[in-house]
Parts: C-alpha cells; structure tokens; sequence
C-alpha cells in the first residue's frame, strides 16, 4: 500500500457511491458525471491497492475491505466537516465588557435587534467594569467605555455624550407640582460624592430648596430604581432611562439638563475592526447610535 494518503475528494466519491449504490446517482450528488466518479473510486482503489466494489453488469457491490473502508470514511469526512465550521464560526462571536448599569439599560435589550439580523453572531457581556482589558492576553474584542478619556492607541466608535435630567416617578406627583416638588422632595444620588446635585445647583440656582433631604448610591442602577418606587428625584443619564420616559414610569421635573463632559465610547484593537462577527456589531452599533443623537 502507498504510504501517500488518498485525498478526501476520493474518500467523498467512495463513500457516495457505497451509500448509492450506484456511479450515476453518486454522480447526481457529487455534480460530476458518472465516468468521473468511476474513475476517482478507481484512482482511490489504486491508491489503497485493494478493490472496494466488485462490479457487475447491473450493480456494485461492496468488497469486504470496501465495508471496512466505510465507517473509517465517514469518520474522517465528519471531523473535516466539523473542522470546517468551526473554522469558518471563528470570530463569529463578539466578546464585550461594558459598565453593568449601561450593559442592562441599553445594549442588551437591543441585542435582540441585532441577533435578528445576524443570527450567526453571539455576543457575550462581562461587567468586569473596574478594569480596562488587556486586549493582547483576554478573550475580549471591545470595551464600552464611560468617561472623558481619548483614546489614541485604539479605535473608538462615540455613542452618545451623557445629559443628565431630573425625574421622579408619576406618582410622586401627584397632587403637588414639579416645582414645589423640587423644592421639597428627597434628592436621590447616584454617586457617594452627590456630584451631580452640586452641578445641578451651579447651572440652576434656587430650583431646590435650601433642606433637601440626600438618598445616597454608588450607581447609577440602584438610584433609578429607588426613583422608580418613588424615593425622590434623581438626575439620570436621558439616554439610560429613554425607556421608561417613553412608557410613563419615569416624569421630567425640569426641562434643564446637565451636560457632564462624560462619554460612553466602544473602544477596540485595530485589529479586531475587519473581524468576522465583530464587523458586523461594529456596523450595527454605528447604526443604532444614530438614534442617539
């Protein structure tokens, strides 16, 4: 026997003819004509120096060291064909680390958006937020950013600068105004430092009243949702909480809004910008901040 290995086109013909039981139909499969397949099983059988088919007038039969040759072919034509996909799924997947607040207000519930268009892209989210990746040792293609950085030695998609706007819930409300509200209700922070309520006072002067009460957080999360249940008022990113200012849960007390300076920017490798799987998220991306905007 030849110590060179028959090549998979050869296995494929073999193995179609087995199943056929016949050149013509293993021809049909294959697109080539009867007598190409003939004479690759005969190019095959002189290659292994063995005869797989005893051939007759009417019909091919297997030999007993074809029968034998079968199971071996279909094994190695699987794992080729495993081979094959998974090859060609590489970078198919798109491996995120976002601020946990952003990662569950805004980009997974429009995931959905983008599975629908690109069904074979997985994207994953880690919330490991506290540290920007080493792109060159973890399994990580970008980074959504928040803050005031530049960032030179990456590429970086800007999705929308943060305004912050206060809110309350409807209920809250009721039976007062937002400016007498303003004036008495529970100032909610979503910072230890209460920030954003000293900027508030700076750019609108007497809109509070001298003795509101803080409820403090140390995110922004856990500030919407006190808001929400009807805690006080807070100053949220307008974009974060579009949802829910959309659907009624969440009422502008003022039309003032803070203009912080910060960002949220999807940071990434060069390298990675052409990849399969995550060109596409980065297309989609540009697309949905848009509507940002």
């Amino acid at each position: 026997m030849s110590r060179q290995l028959p090549s998979i086109e050869l296995l494929q013909a073999f193995l179609t003819v087995a199943k056929t039981g016949n050149f013509g139909k293993a021809g049909e499969q294959l697109n080539l004509s009867q007598s190409a397949v003939s004479r690759q099983v005969a190019q095959l059988e002189a290659r292994l120096d063995t005869r797989l088919f005893e051939r007759h007038t009417r019909k091919i039969v297997l030999t007993a060291e074809g029968r034998s040759l079968v199971p071996v072919a279909e094994q190695v034509i699987g794992l080729l064909s495993d081979a094959s996909f998974m090859l060609a799924s590489v970078g198919r997947s798109v491996s995120l680390r976002a601020h946990p607040t952003m990662a569950a207000r805004w980009l997974i519930p429009r995931l959905s958006e983008f599975y629908r268009v690109h069904p074979q892209v997985t994207v994953s989210v880690d919330t490991v937020y506290h540290r920007f990746p080493d792109f060159a040792f973890e399994s990580i293609d970008a980074m959504i950013a928040y803050g005031t950085a530049t960032w030179p030695d990456f590429e970086a998609l800007d999705l929308w600068e943060e305004e912050l706007i206060p809110v309350c819930s409807p209920q809250l409300l009721e039976g007062t105004t937002a400016q007498a509200l303003l004036k008495t209700a529970r100032l909610v922070d979503s910072s230890m430092d209460r920030l954003d309520w000293r900027r508030w006072e700076e750019y609108y002067p007497g809109s509070t009243g001298p003795d509101n009460d803080h409820l403090t957080f140390d995110t922004l999360e856990s500030a919407i949702v006190a808001v929400k249940c009807g805690q006080g008022i807070a100053l949220v990113d307008a974009v974060l909480t579009q949802d829910e200012l959309l659907n009624g849960q969440l009422v502008r007390v003022h039309d003032g809004r803070i203009v912080t300076g910060g960002r949220y920017t999807l940071v990434y490798p060069r390298r990675v910008k052409h990849s399969s799987g995550f060109s596409e998220f980065l297309e989609w991306m540009g697309k949905v901040t848009v509507a940002n905007r």
